[in-house]
């Protein structure tokens, strides 16, 4: 009975055949039942094929777009850094050549200034004296020390300061008077035996010009005046004339064309 079952079923796998003296196991037909789906699965695998080829296609145009734009980013920023160059270049030019305008316009109009006294193209006010980079004026107003100091604040200006041999040289011939009228200068101290101090807190320095200094008075002397070429240690309470300075403007060329008449309007 096992070998009539295995014969059997053996029979059903493969079925014998003698062909040209050999023997051969011919297999039994796949069932008709496989057939759509593989056609199913080959159809699929195709699909997945465009769909891959179809997918490179488009990466490869993007990445072509990608590289072109790229490119032109590249040309877009190199334009860009070559028109900022020239842009810093035209802006140190223009600088240049202001600085230069600026210097040549001052030097003329000081050169106007200084023959005439007064000229249209003068940076400080009217009646001011310009020297150096600053405007200086001399009242004839007599207040006392920090009455000066307060008139010269209502002029936007601040009490003269000699603390260059420049400013030396011009302040003093202005001191100069028959009548021994003085004028405050901003150095004065904090009491006897204190530092001198301008102003602006920089201290006196004696190797500029000599300080007189009256020992014998019993008044505090604190404050100091100019008076004929000389610089003299007086009471902060004392009437005197006031002297007052401030920065001059910025020479502009326009200014040497226009009329004197509508400068001072």
């Amino acid at each position: 009975l096992q070998r009539k079952g295995i014969s059997k079923t053996f029979n059903t796998i493969v079925s014998p055949s003698w062909k040209s003296g050999f023997l051969v196991l011919e297999h039994q037909r796949p069932s008709s039942a496989w057939r759509p789906v593989a056609l199913i699965l080959l159809t699929l695998c195709l699909v997945l094929l465009i769909g891959l080829a179809a997918l490179g296609l488009v990466f490869f145009q993007f990445y072509q777009l990608s590289n072109t734009q790229q490119d032109s980013i590249l040309q877009k920023e190199e334009k860009l850094g070559n028109l900022s160059r020239q842009l810093q270049s035209l802006r140190s030019q223009n600088r240049k050549l202001a600085e230069t305008l600026h210097h040549v316009a001052e030097k003329l109009c000081r050169e106007l200034y200084n023959k005439t006294g007064e000229h249209r193209c003068s940076p400080c006010p009217e009646k001011w004296k310009w020297h150096g980079d600053k405007c200086y004026q001399f009242y004839k107003e007599s207040k006392s020390w920090q009455g000066c100091e307060y008139f010269c604040i209502a002029e936007n200006s601040t009490m003269l300061k000699i603390n260059t041999q420049e400013v030396l040289e011009f302040a003093m011939p202005q001191s100069y008077s028959e009548f021994f009228y003085s004028y405050w200068t901003g150095l004065s101290r904090n009491g006897s035996g204190k530092a001198w101090l301008w102003m602006d807190g920089t201290p006196y320095s004696s190797e500029l010009f000599e300080l007189m200094i009256d020992l014998t008075s019993l008044r505090s002397r604190d404050c100091v005046t100019i008076l004929n070429g000389k610089a003299f240690s007086k009471d902060c309470r004392e009437l005197r004339r006031c002297a007052c300075e401030k920065a001059a403007a910025t020479v502009k060329v326009q200014s040497l064309h226009e009329p004197l008449s509508r400068r001072w309007r």
